[in-house]
């Protein structure tokens, strides 16, 4: 990521490498409102949509019925382009060192990315483009579970929904919603090329500013190391004794050597350094020694939130409790104009007394060591359906996952979790707001609370800052009642960060 914030730490080493900079033609980008006219017809005697890529129709054949297909054509288009961009995404960024902070800007520029992705896709074009979609032999060949009989009735049904009315699907408008384009013939926005930020820099720069930016100890000699928790291709995940205050730490182990994108590393360093709030897991320092980089954040030895709502069965007040440490921690990275896009039980982080902290941005990313629940398309149950959908969205998504996460805690896991992603993400967006089993049961004012987190329109969801004066948290619980549900599903998982 090249945010803002690095801009002052490396000025000296970019203003020497910028003194050409006006001998330069200025270079203009492609027009951002292009549309991507895609065929796309429905088979008046099966059903089914046709003159997508190959393996595309027999994903979406195997998990999403004709009927649904006839029914909701959009959201089927809208799911199937969504998953296959993000398995290639998930796969590059597998080999990524840190997870990118996530702005409304890099947002944008990824809806960019999935335009060429689907442009490259395109059936008039050979049936199997030259993009690999990285799709395994078990969801492309093995026998998926047909569409299921169990799906959930919405509440809200999405607006958008559109009915079969012509065996020929105009599918201008979907591709609109996936690449945030203007219709106006007014508006013909033309994005500017720029430079990356650091892709001057050599691998010498660079490591001289991890060595001026990093602790000077020797890690190897600082830290003790107690347990194993994970690797990846990023480097190893582990939990270390600090000799200087006998702190239990998290620490992940980074190889230099095998990061393509080492820039990136210093600017994550330093937005963190920002990032230091009571409910987020802290990064707490970094060292250097040869090759290594060990970046060290704060160990929670509750494990994840995830491990409990699984496990046992929680009060109102403790949901309300999760829910107030939660919302702190999103209001507090939208202050900052950053956006997490992945709330969900695994991503919140307990201390044994109780203690609620958000993870898995920027360096936090999978210092569990052990998560879960693998998707292939990062957890898509999550996902507000503007996400899904394409529209112009920003910081209120999280506000829908925190709503996903409660529902978590009500029920034991979150809706559609029984089903394959690509079905799950068709869901989301044909459906919209999921149905809550339980929702007789509570209270009035979780009622409202959700009702406010789980609005499809956006703009009518409350905001994290709204949410924080909710009455439903003025039931939360004191977080030390947190503890005895911890020990519980510890136990039965058999499960200890000793």
């Amino acid at each position: 990521m090249t945010g803002r914030s690095g801009r002052g730490v490396f000025g000296k080493l970019f203003a020497k490498k910028q003194h050409n900079r006006d001998e330069r033609a200025t270079e203009i980008g492609m027009p951002t409102n292009v549309k991507q006219h895609i065929h796309v017809s429905m088979n008046s005697e099966t059903g089914m949509l046709e003159g997508l890529p190959a393996s595309w129709l027999r994903q979406l054949n195997a998990q999403i019925s004709p009927a649904e297909q006839s029914e909701n054509p959009n959201a089927a288009i809208q799911a199937v382009t969504f998953h296959n961009f993000h398995v290639l995404k998930k796969e590059q960024a597998e080999r990524e060192p840190c997870k990118p902070i996530v702005t409304e800007e890099a947002i944008t520029k990824e809806g960019l990315e999935m335009t060429k992705f689907l442009a490259k896709k395109n059936a008039h074009q050979s049936q199997d483009s030259d993009i690999s979609i990285g799709q395994s032999s078990e969801e492309e060949v093995a026998p998926v579970e047909k569409y299921s009989q169990r799906q959930t009735m919405p509440i809200q049904s999405n607006k958008n929904n559109i009915k079969k009315k012509d065996p020929t699907v105009d599918l201008s408008a979907v591709i609109q919603d996936l690449t945030l384009i203007g219709s106006e013939p007014d508006e013909s926005p033309i994005l500017r090329k720029k430079e990356l930020m650091y892709s001057t820099l050599t691998d010498e720069e660079i490591y001289e500013e991890l060595k001026r930016i990093c602790n000077k100890d020797d890690p190897y000699v600082r830290f003790q190391r107690v347990k194993h928790l994970g690797a990846g291709a990023s480097g190893v995940v582990f939990i270390a004794i600090d000799s200087k205050d006998n702190s239990r730490v998290a620490i992940k182990d980074i190889d230099l050597t095998k990061q393509s994108k080492k820039e990136l590393i210093l600017n994550e360093i330093n937005v963190l350094k920002g990032f230091n709030h009571k409910n987020l897991v802290n990064f707490l320092d970094a060292f250097l020694s040869a090759d290594h980089l060990w970046v060290v954040m704060e160990l929670l030895d509750g494990g994840s939130l995830t491990d409990v709502v699984t496990e046992v069965v929680m009060k109102e007040g403790q949901i309300a409790a999760v829910c107030r440490e939660t919302l702190q921690a999103i209001a507090f990275l939208h202050s900052k104009g950053t956006i997490h896009r992945d709330i969900k039980s695994d991503n919140v982080l307990l201390g044994m007394d109780g203690t609620v902290k958000v993870t898995d941005f920027g360096f936090c990313a999978n210092i569990v060591g052990d998560e879960k629940r693998e998707t292939m398309v990062g957890t898509p149950f999550w996902m507000a359906p503007e996400v899904v959908t394409r529209k112009q969205y920003g910081k209120k998504v999280d506000v829908w996952s925190l709503g996903i996460m409660a529902i978590e805690m009500i029920e034991g896991q979150p809706p559609y979790m029984k089903e394959t992603p690509l079905r799950a993400l068709y869901l989301i967006a044909a459906v919209g707001r999921p149905k809550i089993p339980r929702w007789e049961s509570l209270s009035p004012a979780f009622q409202d609370f959700l009702d406010k987190c789980l609005q499809v329109d956006a703009d009518a969801r409350a905001t994290a800052e709204e949410l924080l004066s909710h009455p439903f948290l003025d039931c939360a619980m004191e977080l030390k009642t947190l503890t005895p549900l911890i020990k519980a599903a510890h136990k039965i998982l058999h499960k200890s960060y000793d």
